[in-house]
């Protein structure tokens, strides 16, 4: 993909400067610290008014992943390898694991009869998509929601007494599948490319992103999304929420009839990592 060089940008920095920075310093940098939902929504806004050519996506982590040089890294997970340098056997062999997953993927949702599914046998990145969500096995897919209230909700199931919500700007979406060629990215709206029987895509809001072209042989730094962050915010647990600001519960997020996590299981079980 392709990041944003030396522009710019308008960056959660700046609530104290009023500078810009670019995504260099940005992921060096340290995050800002903020203590309530009611601080976090103003500072959120600001960074989308001074950025008016991307949409903010967020994406909630409980700690932060950083390369050698301290830099921020968001590779998806097929790309992955703590503590190690990932081979292209290692790589190839993944993507047969999602191939597999993916073809029994179709199989199994036409042999539940389930409705709405046209575009899931026709785009291998929808297929992914679901498989990512969930957690059926490793993609080149990374999650993450237009909601910030999901995103702050759902890292606060984590362990700890702090976690970090980093805000990402795209190319804004069209579509249920989003190809952005000029910025080498693709983006999966699960809303609507998910059938209706997928519940948890539905009630968290999300989005999956990947690099487009969509299939790769090595793993390199075109591929980290920390290229697109434009701000981290560090935030204690303690506190956060009030009676007018509540987390969304988790039996909300992740209900607990749904058919398409059922037949995902089945897969992972099978083929899965």
């Amino acid at each position: 993909m392709r990041g944003f060089g030396n522009t710019k940008l308008w960056c959660h920095m700046s609530m104290v400067s009023g500078g810009r920075f670019t995504n260099k310093e940005i992921r060096l940098g340290n995050p800002l610290r903020l203590k309530t939902y009611r601080e976090l929504v103003p500072v959120i806004a600001k960074i989308a008014n001074h950025n008016p050519d991307f949409s903010l996506f967020f994406r909630g982590q409980s700690k932060e992943s950083k390369l050698k040089s301290g830099s921020l890294s968001f590779y998806p997970t097929i790309f992955r390898k703590p503590g190690g340098t990932l081979s292209g056997k290692e790589l190839s062999e993944r993507y047969e694991i999602l191939d597999k997953c993916s073809d029994e993927l179709v199989v199994q949702l036409e042999s539940a009869k389930i409705e709405g599914i046209e575009k899931i046998k026709k785009f291998p990145e929808i297929q992914w998509s679901i498989l990512q969500h969930y957690g059926v096995c490793a993609t080149p897919l990374l999650d993450v929601t237009q909601s910030l209230r999901v995103a702050v909700s759902f890292t606060f199931m984590s362990a700890g007494k702090k976690v970090y919500i980093f805000v990402f700007a795209f190319p804004h979406p069209q579509g249920t599948i989003t190809y952005s060629t000029e910025d080498e990215l693709l983006n999966v709206r699960l809303l609507s490319s998910c059938p209706s029987d997928a519940l948890h895509p539905h009630f968290q809001e999300g989005f999956l992103v990947g690099t487009f072209p969509s299939r790769v042989k090595r793993k390199q730094p075109s591929l980290d999304f920390g290229r697109r962050l434009v701000a981290k915010i560090e935030i204690l647990k303690t506190g956060f929420w009030d009676t007018n600001f509540h987390a969304i519960p988790e039996d909300a997020l992740f209900p607990k009839v749904d058919a398409i996590e059922s037949l995902c299981l089945g897969i992972k079980n099978r083929y899965g990592t």
